[in-house]
């Protein structure tokens, strides 16, 4: 038989990806009582009944190195692959130190980038990546989202019309937004000075007439399937990154207003933007401008939740961002970009990307 035993720790990508990559008949989860159910949701995933689970005291170095040895001894006769990503550090040592001398067996370890390294012939080779099983062995998959390949023109038109609105009075426009999100069972509100917002149930359309103390206005119609989330809930500054992101080479699947199921005590379970590389995931958050420092510190948390330490992260504001929000991502390990800033001459898609590819398979330290 081909026998994959891989040690189980709070990290379950490791122990997923290498089981996939591997393709075993059989597979030998080595677990302790914290990370049980972490061996049973990569178990459920990946919907197989050939496993065995052996439960190993994480410190005692006597007892874990008995069991390696009687696992050694059961799988002899048979080819034998060892994922030591995960688990305690005296389970990777004792496994390593016994399996490491056997001919019929290979020990390897997946990295960050979830490529596969080959501990005895030193090669690596890189592991197929699916997002959504990802979210599921994490504990939190993905509850709904939206497409960015499904928004079309009529989302493009919308985007181009709101930054219209904002250019001619972006103050306007957002009393409007703001009293029609306190009251959403109006569908007309109007400020003083005339300028008004309403809402076509029927035809998904908004009506939007901005006026300027000259006397000058400007009325655009916003018509399209995602109309609401873009303008009422700041959906455009998203779709606006999101079309910047899909630019990028790296880029495979894109994903807007992710949202997470609540779980204990989740400082947030919304994301703003999740694009797939291929072989990691970028989380981002979008905001005109970051006015409270402890947003940087749900969005760090978060992302660590739902996307696991491997996971990279993005902060884009609109406005130029102040230098403490900036040293309190670079604490956290995430970028930071602004569409306020001159990027020494570059377009903003060229800058971000330029960014991206900079960092994207460095090892996250942080």
């Amino acid at each position: 038989m081909k026998v994959h035993i891989t040690l189980v720790g709070g990290q379950p990508a490791p122990v997923y990806n290498g089981i996939v990559a591997t393709q075993p008949d059989k597979i030998v989860f080595i677990y302790s009582d914290s990370t049980r159910e972490t061996a049973d949701r990569i178990a459920d995933e990946l919907k197989t009944t050939a496993s065995e689970r052996r439960k190993f005291d994480p410190v005692d170095l006597n007892e874990i190195e008995r069991k390696v040895l009687q696992c050694a001894d059961k799988y002899k006769e048979d080819t034998v692959t060892v994922n030591i990503s995960g688990g305690t550090k005296p389970w990777a040592f004792y496994f390593a130190k016994v399996f490491g001398q056997m001919d019929n067996a290979t020990l390897f370890y997946t990295d960050q980038n979830n490529m596969l390294w080959n501990l005895s012939d030193k090669t690596s080779q890189p592991i197929q990546f699916d997002m959504d099983s990802q979210f599921r062995i994490l504990g939190h998959p993905l509850d709904r989202y939206i497409s960015f390949a499904t928004m079309g023109d009529d989302d493009k038109e919308t985007l181009a019309a709101i930054k219209e609105l904002m250019a001619f009075s972006q103050g306007h426009l957002f009393n409007l937004i703001s009293a029609f999100n306190a009251h959403p069972e109006q569908t007309v509100q109007t400020l003083p000075n005339g300028s008004s917002l309403e809402w076509n149930k029927k035809e998904r359309r908004f009506e939007v007439t901005l006026f300027r103390p000259s006397g000058k206005n400007i009325t655009r119609t916003l018509k399209s399937e995602n109309v609401r989330t873009l303008l009422l809930n700041a959906g455009w500054f998203e779709y606006e990154v999101a079309s910047m992101l899909s630019k990028w080479d790296k880029a495979k699947d894109i994903r807007l207003n992710c949202v997470f199921p609540f779980k204990d005590s989740s400082p947030k379970n919304e994301i703003d933007v999740i694009v797939d590389t291929g072989s990691k995931l970028l989380f981002v958050e979008c905001k005109n401008q970051i006015k409270n420092l402890t947003d940087i510190d749900k969005f760090n948390s978060a992302v660590k939740n739902y996307g696991g330490l491997g996971s990279k992260a993005l902060f884009v504001t609109n406005a130029k961002m102040d230098v403490r929000a900036i040293e309190k991502c670079d604490d956290h390990g995430i970028l930071t970009f602004s569409l306020s800033d001159s990027h020494l001459g570059l377009d903003d898609t060229k800058a971000l990307t330029m960014l991206l590819d900079s960092d994207l398979f460095n090892i996250n330290s942080k």
